[in-house]
């Protein structure tokens, strides 16, 4: 370091000199003069004493910054390596067998849009099932509305069935899938397409000066249970009287003396 700093000071003396029109002495000439490269050719070029010496000054950061400039790349490679997926599943055709075939993965088939002339929407029935879609379980009953992620190749008022049953209850029996009941099935509709409340992802790593904050709001698909197959329904009964809920009676205790 010290060497270079001789340098550097010789350098300077030898530009102020340079600029007087003033011939450096031999001493400065030989000590600005590098030795020559072979694998250089120095024609059509000035004398070597009148190229400055000069060198890059790297400036080191601190290993704080270093690190989140490595995070911001990363994280900006993987919201590019997202997107790109993203891109590439709306490019992407699908034919008629992979889409029945990926929907069936998920648990639904499309049968078709929903007609004027179709009457889907029924009384109560006192019939529940439990129904798995993707990875969540519902219990639904005969005009329930549910909740659920994004559901593909499906539109609005496009009728569905929902074919992995797991069980089926009613008042007089209940069958129960093992794990799933082959012969039942559940109608729906699809509803509408929204998108859930935002959620709020922050990030912070203490003493780096790092924080980010980012925000979320998920795909959901409103179904409307219409039908449910499966079970034997039984008939609701109507008096006329209402019924009511029986109400049990606070039990005495006897206060001991």
């Amino acid at each position: 370091m010290a060497h270079r700093r001789c340098l550097h000071s010789a350098l300077l003396h030898a530009t102020a000199l340079i600029s007087l029109k003033k011939s450096p002495s031999l001493s400065i000439v030989k000590a600005l003069t590098s030795k020559p490269n072979p694998g250089i050719t120095t024609s059509n070029l000035e004398p070597s004493w009148f190229i400055p010496w000069s060198y890059i000054r790297h400036f080191s950061s601190r290993k704080s910054d270093d690190s989140e400039n490595e995070a911001e790349m990363e994280e900006s490679s993987d919201g590019e390596g997202e997107s790109d997926e993203m891109a590439s599943d709306m490019v992407r055709d699908y034919s008629p067998e992979e889409k029945e075939a990926e929907a069936a993965a998920i648990g639904y088939k499309v049968v078709g849009p929903l007609q004027r002339s179709d009457r889907v929407f029924k009384d109560y029935e006192p019939v529940f099932a439990v129904v798995q879609i993707g990875s969540h379980q519902f219990k639904v009953s005969n005009g329930d509305s549910i909740f659920t992620e994004r559901l593909k190749f499906c539109e609005v008022n496009d009728k569905l069935i929902l074919n992995k049953v797991l069980l089926l209850g009613s008042p007089t029996q209940t069958i129960i899938g093992r794990p799933i009941l082959p012969d039942a099935a559940v109608h729906a509709v699809v509803e509408e397409h929204a998108l859930d409340a935002k959620v709020i992802i922050f990030k912070k790593k203490r003493r780096k000066n790092y924080r980010r904050t980012k925000g979320h709001r998920q795909e959901l698909t409103k179904l409307r249970i219409t039908a449910i197959q499966g079970i034997e329904k039984p008939e609701i009964k109507t008096d006329g009287k209402p019924l009511k809920a029986a109400v049990k009676k606070p039990e005495k205790i006897a206060a001991t003396a």
